[in-house]
Order: C-alpha cells, then structure tokens, then sequence
C-alpha cells in the first residue's frame, strides 16, 4: 500500500484556550511530522481558543472551520465534509498525543488495507468513570447475542437489539476488532469518512463513532482497536475548563442525558442499514429491571427509538423530543 498523507482534526467549544493548547502542543512534538491540522471551532462570549492556535500556527499548518450551530454531531460533520487526506485522525481538546501517536495510527492503516477506523490506546484521566451503563449486570438479564457474523470475533458488536455493547475479549493480534470506537483517539480512511454524514440526534453525541463503525463495516472494512496510538486524557476542570466533558457529565441531566442516548443507539443503526429486532422485548424487560430516574431515562431512550424506526421520524424531530423528555425528567425530580 502507497504512504497516506494525513490530516488531524480536533472539535473545540468553550475551552477558552486552557487545555487545547496541551493537545496542540502535543502535535508540534509528534515523530512523524508531514500532517496539518484542521480545527472546528464553535465561537463562545469571551473565548480566547483562537489566540493559542495563532500562537502554534508558527509551527504547525492550522486550518480554522466555524461552527455556526448545532452540538457535537454537528461539528463531526464539519470535519468529516472538509478534511481531505487519505487519513483522517481524530482527538479531544482535552487529550494529550504520545510523540509516536500520528506515526501508529498511520502505520496499522498502512498495513491493514481494509482497517476502516481505528481507536489507539486512551489513558483515562484520574478517577474517571466512563460510562460503561454496567453492561456486565446488564448480560446477566439480557442474553446480548450479536446482530449478524458480520461481527463475529467483535470485542464491541451491535446486538440483536441494536444497542451496542463490549465483551472485551483479549488481541488476539496487534489490534482486537470492535465497534466501540471514541473520536478523542480515532483515525479513519477517506473511503469511510468521504461522503458519511451523522444523522444530528441526539445532544451530547453518545455512540456517534458507532455510527461511523457500522458504516465502516457496511463498506467491508473492518474497524478496531490498536496497540500503540496513545494520548492521555486530563482533567478540564482541573485547567478552569467551565464546560465539562460529554462523555463524563458532572450534572444530573447529563448522566441520564447518556443512558437515554444510550438506548436511542438503535434508532441510529435502523438508519445506517442495521434495523433491530425484538425492541419491545427488551424495554419490558429493562423497565421491570431498573429503578428511579435511571429506569426512566432507559424507557425515555428506548420509547425515542421505536417511534424514531416506526414513525420514520427525522433526526431533528428525535432530537426535539429527547431534550424535551430529559427536561421532563429533570422538572419532575426538581417538584418532588
């Protein structure tokens, strides 16, 4: 296979310039160096992100595209319609690259022609819980078969269902094929990404790499996790980073924000050619098993998802309600 040329993009909101300048800081110390950068910048009062990309643009080619509107979906989108290299790597302004991050990444897509998208390793910043939903409790109510052989040998699978979920067998390679990929360290071929479009569901982007996975997959490439690729996740709020992270919520709203994206998730696949079975079943089945707030935003989640698949509601109308239904969810609680 010919040497891929490579971009990196990185989407940034309300960072105010305090931990982007680590992540962009990382990239100027990188081994291999022939790659630009491409930033999709959502304007805030008061921001100064843009005065440390000018001050890095002395040393690395920095391309700025803003976002106008429109949450992390919608900035993914920005970056998949204007990035331009045969390889396109993803990371989080609040993430750190290892020196040889680029190199990996762009080494494994060198080597496995049908290596569609790739995850490198994360160092998960101290005391993160990453929202695992307890997927391991859940498998002793839910006997979560796998949707098709199509991911067979899959550590993360699209289930029966439709939800995606991680049985995190051990590499048997350099690399173990799954599904559940995270955009903060992510790079993906220009046959994938060229052309794909997310679909603007949901508010906090939950499973949005899922999404381009199954794409991936539907194209006959296969996705995966490496060895190697590293970055290093820190703490926003430890930098004075006001917003917090949409994959770590610190609110309430944002926890339950997670788990009803989690359970919209097969709205999202009927739409990409991966339509669920027996969704009915399983929201029973989760209702009985599961109390409080957290039983309701599992039914709010999967209530979204089959009127989304039978009603052929459009994204935006999905999105409508699950804001609103969160926000009944919050009021309730609030007036007990």
């Amino acid at each position: 296979m010919s040497e891929l040329d490579v971009q990196v993009a990185i989407p940034t909101h309300k960072n105010d310039g305090r931990t982007i300048r680590f992540t962009i800081e990382g990239l100027t110390k990188q081994t291999y160096k022939d790659f630009n950068v491409l930033i999709v910048y959502k304007p805030s009062e008061g921001d100064r992100t843009l005065d440390v990309v000018e001050w890095f643009s002395k040393s690395l080619d920095i391309k700025v595209i803003y976002q106008k509107e429109g949450y992390i979906e919608e900035a993914m989108n920005l970056i998949y319609s204007n990035a331009n290299a045969d390889l396109l790597l993803t990371i989080d302004d609040d993430n750190i690259p290892d020196s040889n991050w680029v190199l990996d990444h762009k080494n494994f897509h060198e080597r496995y022609e049908d290596l569609g998208v790739a995850r490198g390793k994360v160092v998960w910043k101290t005391g993160s819980s990453k929202f695992k939903l307890s997927l391991r409790e859940l498998a002793k109510k839910v006997i979560y078969r796998q949707y098709s052989s199509a991911f067979d040998g899959y550590g993360g699978y699209l289930t029966i269902y439709g939800i995606p979920t991680d049985r995190r067998p051990k590499f048997t390679n350099d690399y173990m094929k799954t599904i559940t990929i995270a955009a903060e360290n992510m790079s993906v071929k220009r046959e994938v990404y060229k052309g794909f479009v997310l679909p603007g569901y949901t508010l906090r982007g939950f499973h949005n790499e899922e999404i381009l996975t199954l794409h991936a997959i539907k194209k006959d490439y296969f996705t995966a996790e490496i060895i190697g690729g590293l970055n290093k996740e820190i703490e926003r709020m430890d930098f004075g980073v006001k917003k917090d992270s949409l994959s770590t919520p610190t609110t309430l709203k944002g926890r339950l924000n997670l788990i009803a994206e989690h359970y919209l998730f097969p709205y999202a696949a009927n739409l990409v050619g991966f339509p669920p079975k027996y969704l009915r079943f399983v929201q029973t089945l989760l209702t009985i098993s599961r109390t409080g707030l957290e039983r309701e935003a599992t039914k709010l989640g999967l209530s979204l998802a089959i009127q989304g698949i039978e009603h052929r509601l459009e994204p935006a109308k999905v999105r409508e309600m699950l804001k609103k239904g969160l926000d009944e969810l919050i009021a309730g609680q609030n007036n007990i």
